[in-house]
C-alpha cells in the first residue's frame, strides 16, 4: 500500500518533467530508426516500436529517482544500450504473453462450447457457432491478456528501475534480473488500472490529438492553411494526452519507489549471527596431563 500511495503523489512531478523528454525520444526515434527502415528494408519496424518505449520508460524512471533524490547525469551511450536490450527482452516477453493469451482464450472458448473443432470444421459451422465461439474467444483473450500482460511488466518493474539508475555516469549494473518480481502485488495492481485505463486514453488521443494533427499537416501541406478546429476539441486533445502521460508516470514512479523498497529491505536483513565473545569450555582431560 505504501507503494501504491507513494507513486501515485510522485507521478505528478514525473509527468511534468517527461513532457519534454517524451516529445524529444519521439522525434529522435523517428528520424533514426526512419532512416535505420529505409536501409534495412522495413526490417526495423519490429523493434523500433519496444525500443523507443524502453527509452521512455528508463528517462521516466530516472526522473522519479531524481525527485527522490538521486541527481546523477544521464550516461546516454549506456542509456542506448539498456534501451536496445531491455526493449527486445521486452518484445519477445510479451510476445510469448499474447501467444500464451491467445491460446488459453481458444482452449476456453473451445471448452464452454463443449467440443474440440479443429480450424476447418469451424469455419464450416453455422454462424451461431462461430459468433458463440468469437465471442468466447475474445472475452478470455482480453482478460487473460491484460492479466499475464501486466504480469511481465511488473516482474520487470524493478529490474527495469534498476537499470534505469544504472544509465547514470559513474553507476554500476546489478545485473539483469536485479529485483525480479519483488512488490509485484502493489505493482501488478498499479500497472492493472494503468493498462486499463491506457485503452480509453490512448482511443481519446488518437480521436483528439492525433487525427487532427495528421489533418493539420495534410492540410497545410496540400493547402498551406490549416484547418479551423473548435477550442473544444483542441482542450480534450491536450487533456487525453495529459491523462496518458500521467498514466505512465504512475508506472514510472511505481518502479523507482519499489526499486528503492528492495534496497532498503535487503539493507536491513540481519546479517549471521556475530560470534559469540565467550570463551570455549577447556578441555579438562588435557589440563589434568598438563598437571602430571
Amino acid at each position: 500500500m505504501n507503494i501504491i500511495i507513494k507513486s501515485f503523489t510522485l507521478s505528478f512531478g514525473v509527468a511534468g518533467r517527461m513532457i519534454l523528454p517524451v516529445l524529444a525520444v519521439f522525434v529522435a526515434s523517428s528520424v533514426i530508426f526512419g532512416l535505420m527502415n529505409g536501409i534495412s528494408g522495413g526490417l526495423v519496424s519490429y523493434i523500433s516500436g519496444p525500443i523507443t518505449a524502453t527509452c521512455i520508460t528508463l528517462l521516466g524512471i530516472r526522473a522519479a529517482l531524481s525527485l527522490i533524490g538521486d541527481h546523477d547525469q544521464i550516461g546516454y551511450e549506456v542509456l542506448s544500450l539498456y534501451s536496445v536490450i531491455y526493449g527486445i527482452f521486452m518484445l519477445v516477453a510479451t510476445g510469448a504473453a499474447v501467444a500464451f493469451s491467445d491460446l488459453t482464450a481458444l482452449v476456453y472458448a473451445d471448452w464452454q462450447l463443449g467440443q474440440g473443432f479443429a480450424l476447418d470444421s469451424l469455419l464450416n459451422a453455422e454462424k451461431s457457432l462461430q459468433f458463440a465461439f468469437a465471442y468466447h474467444a475474445l472475452s478470455a483473450k482480453a482478460v487473460v491478456g491484460l492479466v499475464v500482460y501486466t504480469a511481465v511488466y511488473a516482474v520487470m518493474a524493478v529490474p527495469l528501475a534498476s537499470a534505469a539508475r544504472a544509465t547514470g555516469r559513474g553507476a554500476m549494473s546489478a545485473g539483469f534480473f536485479n529485483g525480479f518480481g519483488r512488490s509485484f502485488i502493489p505493482l501488478f495492481i498499479i500497472f492493472a488500472i494503468s493498462f486499463f485505463l491506457q485503452f480509453f486514453f490512448n482511443f481519446l488521443t488518437a480521436l483528439y490529438a492525433v487525427f487532427p494533427l495528421l489533418l493539420s499537416v495534410v492540410s497545410l501541406v496540400l493547402t498551406q492553411s490549416l484547418p479551423d478546429f473548435e477550442l473544444n476539441i483542441i482542450l480534450r486533445g491536450l487533456a487525453a494526452s495529459a491523462g496518458l502521460l500521467w498514466l505512465h508516470s504512475w508506472i514510472w514512479a511505481a518502479s523507482a519507489v519499489a526499486l528503492l523498497k528492495n534496497e532498503q529491505t535487503i539493507k536491513h536483513k540481519p546479517d549471521a549471527a556475530p560470534a559469540s565473545d565467550v570463551a570455549p569450555a577447556p578441555n579438562m582431560r588435557a589440563l589434568r596431563k598438563a598437571r602430571e
